[in-house]
């Protein structure tokens, strides 16, 4: 009873002083954006403190609608605070395209979700809307080089990130993301020339990012593990299904069963914190030791399962004997049951390796054979590979 409680009244001080930090952030920028804008004359003010006015609230709703499990996503958010600050540079005087980056970029530091803005895009922020108004002037070109501008500026780490990412098969809709936020920022821009009401058909658009992106964030967290973001086994499952559904895969394919060795023991004597520590490494060279086109998911607690499409027994054998090499050659810096620094470098793994046979070898097949070779490897000792090329030899 005293601890609910006590986690009842932390909720709510938590709610409070989320609450006071919403309301005073959106003060703050309002006051500083009326503050800017009361001695301009014209609709230009009126404009400015539209777009901050907008820019906040469709930030707030899209972190109200933002579900708990997709603010747990440690991927970059839709940067739709591009879309706002574009269209201030290609609309207003410097010093208001100033007024509405500072306001719109600091609200995203300090209400955005994990992973979104920090102080470095405050700054590449207000120097790309700088960019993007020099070349304003220019036209139809010249707002669509003021939208890359700032593109480039504030979100080119993330686009390099994004790209490199291909190779490592994580999400690369971040670059999309960017450029439609630009683009639409762009759009504002011209259209808002001609009506500052322009501004709320930029709204819908905007909500659409924002929902596509949640949808995604709540797909990724269905179908991967939380510890090591590997696949999950029912994924992994429906996605090795499909792999053998062409006859070419399904006639040239392996299956390779990965289990940690001593785990229990591992847990028992570092703790479980060290035990996710050493799963995550270890995820990270199955992750790095395989292709884009492999299949990798965390099978249940320390196995893990590997689909390789269109290779051979021999080549399967080779994958799984270098995946075990670069396992016992890990290093793992970690903290003990005590809290205390402590570094792990014993770990290994049994691996068995089951490959098709026949034209209507299923997943369900492979796993079975797969176990099969596994637990005959854990039989001869351990640490080390099973499988029927190795068996023959």
């Amino acid at each position: 009873m005293g601890t609910g409680g006590t986690g009842g009244t932390s909720h709510v001080h938590d709610l409070i002083a989320a609450l006071a930090v919403l309301f005073g952030t959106m003060a703050c920028g309002l006051v500083l954006t009326w503050s800017a804008v009361s001695s301009v004359p014209g609709g230009t003010g009126q404009t400015a403190l539209s777009l901050v006015v907008c820019g906040l609230a469709q930030a707030e709703l899209a972190r109200r609608h933002a579900s708990r499990a997709t603010r747990q996503v440690d991927t970059p958010g839709v940067p739709t605070v591009s879309v706002w600050v574009v269209g201030a540079a290609l609309t207003l005087p410097l010093p208001l395209v100033l007024v509405v980056s500072s306001v719109l970029h600091t609200h995203d530091l300090v209400r955005g979700p994990r992973g979104g803005a920090h102080l470095r895009r405050v700054v590449a922020g207000t120097v790309g809307a700088t960019l993007a108004w020099s070349v304003s002037s220019g036209g139809v070109l010249g707002a669509v080089l003021g939208g890359l501008l700032y593109l480039v500026v504030t979100d080119g780490p993330a686009l390099v990130r994004a790209t490199r990412s291909l190779l490592r098969r994580e999400s690369h809709r971040a670059v999309g993301d960017a450029v439609a936020c630009a683009a639409l920022g762009v759009l504002l821009g011209l259209f808002a020339h001609v009506s500052p009401l322009a501004i709320l058909f930029v709204l819908a658009p905007v909500a659409h990012l924002n929902q596509a992106a949640r949808g995604r964030a709540l797909r990724y967290v269905a179908a991967h593990d939380p510890k090591t973001r590997l696949w999950n086994h029912s994924a992994w499952q429906a996605l090795s299904s499909a792999a053998l559904a062409s006859p070419r895969t399904r006639a040239r394919s392996a299956v390779l069963m990965v289990d940690l060795d001593h785990f229990k023991r591992l847990n028992d004597t570092h703790g479980h914190h060290a035990g996710d520590d050493v799963l995550t490494s270890v995820a990270h060279v199955l992750r790095t030791s395989t292709r884009r086109n492999d299949i990798v998911a965390r099978f249940g607690g320390e196995e893990f399962s590997i689909l390789l499409p269109g290779v051979t027994e021999q080549e399967a054998c080779q994958v799984a004997e270098r995946i075990r090499d670069q396992i016992a050659a890990l290093t793992v810096i970690t903290t003990n049951l005590h809290g205390r620094p402590t570094t792990i470098s014993d770990v290994t793994a049994s691996i068995g390796v089951a490959t098709t046979d026949r034209a209507d070898t299923s997943v369900d097949d492979l796993l079975v054979n797969a176990d099969r070779w596994l637990y005959q490897a854990k039989e001869r000792g351990r640490n080390r590979v099973c499988g029927p090329v190795l068996a023959a030899a």
